[in-house]
């Protein structure tokens, strides 16, 4: 593996690259590399020569002995060329900058272990724990607004606001008065003697209490008082009360 400055126009896709970047994100990409210059180096192989690395030297990184003559050279006549296992969309934005380079880790690998680089490079990452990604976006957000964030950042701005309101502190406890009573569901497990008894109690509390011909009919009873009776009617048959 060696560090050099590679010519873009020496650098070829892999044909079955299947990364893809939403055009929004190449855009933050571009943004980000036009402000600060600053980008992993891609990850490439030569190809076209048995002896790739001797042919078509590059410029080494920084702190080498390589001339700027090799990168010369290497425009002037390529003789071979660098398939990108890693950095397809760096490569294109830095191409959509004017960059004329493009600063490159040179691995040499075989074309099976180039594929197997290409499914498991842009694919082994980890996920933001949201609670500390809240965290540092806030961080960030100190002398920034939402909407400068989100053109720096890969959310949209409405996720940075999400972010925002997630890292701010939980609200106090509320009063015991302001907390609504919360209507809690009962669920019952019967038998077929229980389900029957159940069922006729429901109906004899549903019925009006007042003999037909003796008056006007009594108003159905309100849920307290149904359950209510329904609850001594179910302790009396049972010789319970």
């Amino acid at each position: 593996m060696t560090l050099q400055w590679i010519p873009l126009e020496a650098l070829d896709p892999h044909p079955e690259n299947a990364n893809r970047l939403p055009a929004r994100l190449l855009e933050k990409l571009k943004a980000h590399l036009e402000r600060t210059g600053l980008y992993e180096p891609l990850v490439v192989r030569p190809i076209g020569t048995d002896r790739a690395m001797e042919t078509c030297p590059g410029d080494s990184a920084p702190g080498s002995r390589a001339s700027r003559d090799d990168l010369k050279s290497e425009i002037s006549g390529l003789r071979c060329r660098y398939q990108i296992l890693n950095g397809h969309h760096r490569a294109r934005a830095l191409r959509q900058l004017g960059h004329t380079r493009a600063r490159c880790d040179v691995w040499e690998v075989d074309d099976d272990e180039a594929r197997l680089l290409l499914a498991t490079l842009n694919r082994l990452e980890g996920r933001d724990d949201p609670s500390a990604r809240a965290r540092l976006v806030a961080r960030l957000a100190e002398g920034r607004s939402a909407e400068d964030l989100a053109r720096l950042l890969p959310e949209p701005p409405d996720a940075v606001e999400r972010l925002l309101r997630l890292a701010q502190p939980p609200p106090g406890p509320l009063a015991p008065e302001a907390i609504a009573p919360i209507a809690r569901p009962m669920t019952f497990f019967l038998a077929e003697e229980q389900y029957a008894l159940v069922g006729e109690a429901l109906r004899e509390v549903g019925h009006d209490q007042t003999p037909p011909g003796r008056g006007p009919a009594a108003p159905r009873p309100k849920r307290a008082d149904t359950l209510e009776r329904l609850a001594l009617w179910y302790l009396e048959s049972r010789g319970l009360r």
